[in-house]
């Protein structure tokens, strides 16, 4: 029996009608047409793999119509509630990024890497994290929706690449609330003893081996957290703030009352292990600056992201690096950095000053601040997957929103996920997986915002832009790859000689940027009121020195991230690639070109339909 083909009106009719149903974009199904035959599902299903559609990319003009709430979609899709005022932004940056960093790696730092000159491997990671963050400003005011890098990935460099950082991501997200829920248990464990008290043993950590570490009270931090998440953001910020008020006053209680008790020659000795110390250093504090970017995580709910959402990040960046510089300044001085207590360094070094009733009220204050750095770590990732899920990459049911505006299953699954990881992995395991999901997400960034700024239209195709700035800023990415993994290779040579290799290895890194400072501005860009200064210079400046740190990480985190990345490949290719928004509007598209849609089905609606498609998706295809 032979099935009739759809008109092309029809496909549009059809396409309007699931539209005027009040749910998001990803709850739509790709259901299989009895008007189409056998032969055009299965070509329909295998060009969804075609080139094109891995690199088709989000109109970033469409994508902030939808945001503005432009179109019948966006309002009858679920919206997350913009309710967030700066201060806000602040206090949630603050608590994303004043943990385990302060409280932990600080003394870790000193004692092993590089003794009192801690102070400045804080400063070097603050500046290294700088250009990435003036990077992710001019991006959240370009694009202020919750997806964050994900967004601005999926804009400047394509669908695959979008999902690839998205996934990703979760690494620092999901996991990094799980590595602070247990250093949050270790705190909480000291806490009490410093009150001559004892956790019962059914809530004590229960070492197995050096990947599996029993946490239960990991599990619990992380199962409180999400339940206050789900009150909505408004109410959580609510809370946050109130423990972020507590924490500041607790580090600066530290800073203005431990300083009474420096003694100068400790610091005298202030590179005890060369600068080559506190470079290596550098790689390691610079987890404790992981944080501010999940600021840019709320620009779908901050009131005036184009004035705060700058103002959020760059403000969190530069209060946690005096705050860090601070603290490690009073620590090396009020203990030597030989006699520092790698795991809880700032209630120690009251303890050596022979001040208890300090180290007491450091130890609990230490416990809320990884509370709210818990909490906080809990809330980027639901609303990235709200936002893919609304792109149709992820689920649908990422996209619900509960009557408070929150992500109410993302936040679930996001809490039970992080929990379970919690309650049975090693700390020290996740640290690594962290910083490399991190690193790829600033990388990727920076080079974003020199696509968007620079990319050419191209010539041959006046409604098309041009590859050419992408394929240099793979090619610089590349060279800073190469100029990186030198340190990992060890030639019997001369120090001179030495030196004239590192010369060559960063040659090829010149020369791919050099290129760069010549291209010209798009000058369609529309005007933003806050913009990255010195590009190319500063996002190059901020893909070299993530890549460097990429590079000194262990290889066995590299292998984790392929393997974490090949099941968030095989999701993409099985689901988020049929159900991607842009996948409906390439199948709409194609309609155009089928010889049915020149012609009326006595099928057709008298009713003209609302036409989805612009004119500039029509031309892409021509």
């Amino acid at each position: 029996m032979s099935v009739s083909n759809p008109t092309f009106s029809q496909l549009l009719a059809n396409t309007v009608d699931e539209r005027s149903a009040s749910k998001p974009h990803s709850e739509k199904k790709m259901e299989s047409t009895p008007l189409m035959g056998q032969g055009q599902l299965r070509r329909r299903y295998w060009s969804a793999y075609s080139a094109k559609s891995f690199f088709r990319k989000q109109d970033l003009q469409s994508v902030l119509t939808t945001e503005r709430g432009g179109d019948n979609e966006v309002q009858d899709r679920n919206q997350l509630s913009r309710t967030l005022s700066v201060w806000d932004l602040m206090f949630y940056g603050l608590a994303a990024t004043l943990g385990t960093g302060i409280f932990v790696t600080v003394g870790q730092v000193a004692q092993s890497n590089a003794g009192p000159s801690v102070a400045l491997s804080f400063v070097f990671a603050g500046i290294a994290s700088f250009f990435s963050a003036l990077c992710y400003s001019e991006f959240a005011v370009r694009i202020p929706v919750s997806g964050s890098a994900y967004s601005f990935a999926y804009i400047s460099l394509g669908e695959v690449v979008g999902w690839f950082i998205g996934w990703n991501l979760t690494l620092e997200y999901a996991i990094s609330a799980s590595a602070v829920a247990g250093g949050w248990t270790l705190y909480l464990i000291a806490a009490v003893e410093s009150l001559n008290g004892q956790m019962p043993w059914i809530l004590q950590q229960h070492f197995i081996n050096d990947y599996i570490t029993i946490s239960p009270l990991s599990l619990i931090i992380v199962a409180l957290c999400t339940l206050i998440l789900l009150f909505g953001m408004k109410e959580s910020a609510k809370f946050n703030l109130v423990i972020t008020v507590i924490n500041i006053g607790v580090i600066l209680f530290f800073i203005i009352y431990g300083s009474f008790f420096v003694e100068t020659k400790n610091l005298q000795n202030f590179f005890p292990y060369g600068l080559s110390g506190t470079w290596s250093g550098v790689g390691v504090v610079f987890f404790s600056y992981i944080g501010f970017d999940s600021v840019s995580t709320l620009a779908a709910e901050v009131k005036r992201p184009d004035r705060d959402l700058p103002i959020g990040i760059m403000g969190t960046l530069t209060i946690v690096t005096l705050f860090y510089v601070a603290v490690a300044i009073v620590l090396t001085g009020m203990v030597p950095y030989m006699h520092i207590n790698p795991d809880a360094p700032l209630a120690a070094a009251f303890a050596y000053a022979h001040r208890g009733w300090a180290s007491t009220l450091i130890a609990i204050g230490s416990v809320t601040t990884i509370t709210a750095t818990t909490l906080t770590s809990l809330v980027g990732q639901p609303r990235i997957f709200f936002q893919m899920a609304n792109d149709g990459l992820m689920f649908p049911i990422f996209a619900k929103t509960n009557s408070k505006g929150a992500p109410v299953y993302g936040t679930l699954i996001t809490g039970a996920i992080s929990g379970l990881i919690a309650l049975f992995f090693n700390l020290k395991i996740l640290l690594d997986m962290i910083s490399i999901g991190t690193l790829l997400a600033f990388t990727v960034v920076c080079a974003g915002v020199i696509i968007l700024r620079f990319q050419p239209i191209s010539p041959s195709h006046p409604n098309r832009k041009s590859n050419r700035t992408v394929y240099m800023i793979i090619a610089f990415f590349f060279a800073c790859l190469l100029f990186a993994s030198r340190g990992k290779v060890s030639f019997p040579v001369t120090d001179t000689w030495n030196y004239v290799l590192w010369g060559v290895y960063f040659l090829p890194v010149v020369i791919t940027f050099i290129p760069l400072c010549f291209l010209k501005e798009d000058p369609e860009a529309p005007a933003i009121a806050f913009k990255t200064p010195l590009v190319p210079l500063i996002p190059c400046i901020g893909i070299f020195m993530n890549v460097w740190f990429i590079m000194s990480l262990s290889f066995d985190s590299i292998i984790r991230l392929l393997i974490w990345t090949s099941i968030g490949m095989a999701i993409y290719l099985f689901y988020g690639i049929h159900h991607s928004k842009l996948a409906e509007r390439d199948r709409s598209v194609m309609a155009l070109k089928t010889p049915q849609a020149s012609h009326k089905s006595h099928h057709e609606d008298e009713e003209k339909p609302i036409n989805i498609i612009s004119n500039e998706d029509k031309r892409e295809y021509e």
